[in-house]
């Protein structure tokens, strides 16, 4: 229970005052019931607030309004046409000019209101002050991972009710609020205008197991970008060299020149999410030749760039087929085939040459949960998908149509949340939350081996990026480390260097085509890049 006085009064002696009151049409209960059970479920108060009854009009929700508020800490406004009805045909453009006014309606403080819009329509003049998300068009897993985002800027409260949530109306469908694109467990420092940290001292380096001793040389840092207003999920360098691409939980895909790799330079910018930072980018994959980029995440689309010219790039298929958020995506050396891993527990296959409902060549159920990781073997004839049922599964995909699981890896005892071929294709490197990655010998295919593990992250192995004359190796992880391996011998890696990235967990790492760079992708909310051509060179020799 919580108190407070806020605009439109307080709450009586021994009254409940609650953390959000659900403003609702009589038309949308079954929305704000989902919408009550969800929030208490998160462990806030929530209560519903219907409209009343009778002749519409501004003034009247209004009223209605600020008595919600005068007993609830937030108010949240379930938008529907319905409730533009009730408002009797008032504006439903903002007002003009750059900034939102400080109250939003009937004088409540804009910073107390939030509005779910449950259908795809404009938001009236009277909420323009307001936060504002979506929840139409959803499956429900989504929807509710999607508030709970929000949640994480709303007040908290330590109340939790007993039971279950149940699943919403049929026919509705949830989406969240553009305010709820970073995570409450982020705690990278606040985001300023975008800025490149050119060539940073090196750190020290990682602490290695006690039979092992510390390696001393660390790669140069070349640059940091920093700026972007949420963590960093994935980082590419395509083949053709020259450009850095990164991927964000803003829904934004940023390309920069690396000329200067120093001081990397913006070249375009593309728009993944169309929620705002509800759609988060995920995943990104880049063809052999450069000229592909594929992206993946919280928008449920595959879309595949031309990135020929990376200061215009150009959609060249956009296509949706999941129920659930894409966390993994790849491309077959020639770029005709996508693979994408789902929280769906699917792994769809794609004909990049196609398009609308013949480009989905075939869904891939065998995973018992959500996919973390696919990737193409070199030659594009095979397939590994791994995620959170700790398993790998390889695929032969002579009839891409028709593929054929061919053999189970248990690979590690948690999440696998990356996997990569080693160009030569006997090879598969895996990384798990069991802190280890593990290289695997895959040359008869139906009868994988392992070969080695590959121990030194204190937390999970989250990331992995190979050279591309696969004698090096770099691992990434939840505590934020990079250790560079040398797996010219397979059975014997041997580590070169480790260091860390400074802005929290390593989401992804990538090589270029030479292997001279290594940028990683940050949760907090920076994107790194290092030299490392020269000690992996040394290492090779």
């Amino acid at each position: 229970m919580t108190t407070g006085s806020g605009t439109g009064g307080s709450a009586a002696p021994g009254e409940v005052r609650w953390d959000l009151a659900v403003s609702f049409a009589e038309q949308d209960r079954g929305w704000a019931d989902w919408l009550v059970w969800q929030l208490q479920d998160a462990g806030r108060r929530a209560t519903a607030a219907p409209l009343p009854a009778g002749g519409p009009g501004a003034p009247a929700v209004a009223a209605a309004l600020r008595s919600a508020a005068g007993h609830a800490d937030q108010v949240l406004v379930v938008l529907s046409a319905a409730y533009l009805a009730a408002l009797g045909g008032e504006n439903t453009d903002p007002p003009a000019g750059d900034h939102a006014p400080e109250s939003g309606a009937g004088g409540i403080p804009a910073e107390r209101m939030v509005v779910a819009r449950v259908e795809d329509l404009r938001r009236p003049a009277l909420l323009a002050g307001a936060v504002s998300f979506d929840l139409f068009g959803l499956e429900p897993p989504v929807a509710r991972e999607w508030l709970r985002r929000q949640l994480a800027v709303l007040p908290a409260t330590p109340a939790r009710p007993e039971g279950a949530a149940p699943a919403p109306s049929a026919g509705a469908a949830p989406v969240l609020p553009a305010a709820a694109a970073a995570s409450a467990a982020d705690t990278a420092r606040p985001a300023g205008p975008a800025e490149t940290r050119p060539v940073a001292p090196a750190e020290p380096a990682a602490e290695a197991s006690a039979s092992e001793p510390t390696p001393t040389p660390t790669p140069g840092m070349l640059a940091e970008l920093e700026g972007v207003n949420s963590p960093v999920r994935a980082v590419a360098l395509p083949s053709t060299g020259g450009v850095l691409v990164s991927g964000a939980q803003d829904g934004k895909v940023r390309l920069f020149d690396l000329a200067a790799p120093t001081r990397p330079a913006a070249l375009s910018v593309i728009e993944y999410g169309s929620r705002l930072t509800q759609e988060w980018v995920r995943a990104l994959a880049t063809s052999a030749d450069g000229t592909r980029l594929a992206i993946a995440g919280d928008g449920m689309r595959v879309m595949l760039w031309d990135i020929t010219d990376p200061s215009a790039p150009e959609t060249i298929f956009n296509e949706r087929g999941h129920r659930h958020y894409i966390r993994a995506v790849a491309l077959s050396p020639d770029a005709h085939l996508l693979a994408s891993g789902g929280q769906d527990k699917t792994v769809a296959l794609w004909d990049t040459r196609r398009s609308g409902t013949a480009s989905l060549l075939v869904a891939l159920t065998d995973h018992r949960k959500g996919l973390r990781t696919v990737a193409f073997s070199p030659d594009g004839r095979r397939l590994a998908s791994g995620g959170d049922d700790h398993a790998v599964l390889l695929w032969d995909l002579a009839d891409p149509a028709k593929p054929t699981r061919i053999a189970t890896l248990d690979a590690h005892r948690d999440t696998v949340y990356a996997a990569r071929y080693v160009p030569a294709g006997t090879l598969l490197a895996t990384a798990g939350g069991d802190r280890l990655a593990r290289l695997w010998d895959v040359a008869s295919p139906a009868h994988p081996e392992p070969v080695a593990d590959l121990a030194g992250h204190r937390k999970a192995v989250t990331a992995l990026a190979v050279t591309a004359d696969g004698r090096g190796l770099a691992t990434g992880g939840a505590d934020g480390q990079v250790l560079l391996w040398d797996i010219t011998d397979p059975a014997h890696p041997a580590r070169v260097a480790a260091f860390t990235a400074r802005h929290g967990g390593i989401n992804d790492l990538t090589f270029s085509g030479d292997g001279a760079l290594l940028a990683a992708a940050c949760a907090g909310k920076a994107t790194v890049l290092w030299s490392t051509g020269t000690l992996l060179a040394t290492a090779n020799h």
